[in-house]
């Protein structure tokens, strides 16, 4: 009876470093969108300003 108590315990240790795992990982993945989003809207932002300076030169002159 104590091994099967035993073995029950390992795979319950077993599942729960996995979803720690997965947890970490998600969280990683979600910081990391996040930063790669600010980037994007960063480099929209530069080119939405490099357009519209070009385009009031050209109307302008």
């Amino acid at each position: 009876m104590m091994r099967k108590a035993q073995g029950a315990i390992e795979y319950l240790f077993m599942i729960a470093a996995a979803l720690i795992i997965v947890a970490i990982a998600i969280k990683y993945l979600k910081s990391s969108g996040k930063s790669t989003g600010e980037t994007i809207q960063q480099g929209q932002q530069q080119i939405n300003n490099a357009v519209n300076s070009e385009l009031s030169e050209a109307l302008s002159s």
